[in-house]
């Protein structure tokens, strides 16, 4: 399932302390406030309120059952905020939450897992992820999407699944 919470020109309304206000998402990454909060006060309220979505989702899926346990415990959702990085970043960066029931095909509950940083050993990209998902799930290709030139160049192994986060 693909959820979109919102983009970048979604006018943000009823956040706590601008409940009045219509707030400009690009302009809070412009460093623009409103109301007398600060860009980065509202920035966290935003990130607060999405993530309070995430899990009004949760609760509703974990009370369906579903099998042996809830619908939840066959889920994964990923949240993907607004921006990586930096507001206008190149991409290098793209921090995101995953949010997984019990039955997940991934080695990640309970765990925060910082990969090293572009073009340096040990470096994956988006494609990694994609081909992880993929090959956790029962679909073994050997990689997703587009190699980074950048890595190629450094001769960098980009190729396969993330193996820190696959299943023994």
């Amino acid at each position: 399932m693909t959820y979109t919470i919102d983009v970048l020109m979604t006018p943000m309304t009823g956040l706590p302390g601008n409940e009045t206000d219509q707030i400009s998402i690009h302009e809070v990454g412009h460093s623009g406030g409103y109301s007398g909060v600060t860009a980065e006060e509202i920035r966290d309220k935003i990130h607060f309120a999405h993530i309070s979505q995430v899990k009004t989702i949760v609760d509703k899926l974990k009370a369906i059952p579903e099998g042996n346990g809830t619908m939840f415990d066959h889920t994964m959702i990923m949240y993907f905020p607004e921006g990586g990085e930096a507001h206008h970043g190149v991409g290098w960066e793209a921090p995101f939450v995953i949010v997984a029931g019990d039955n997940c095909a991934l080695d990640i509950l309970g765990r925060y897992t910082r990969l090293p940083y572009h073009a340096t050993e040990g470096h994956k990209t988006i494609g990694n992820w994609y081909t992880t998902l993929l090959n956790a799930h029962g679909n073994p290709i050997e990689h997703y999407g587009d190699l980074d030139l950048d890595m190629s160049r450094k001769k960098l192994d980009q190729v396969g699944s993330i193996r820190q986060l696959m299943r023994a």
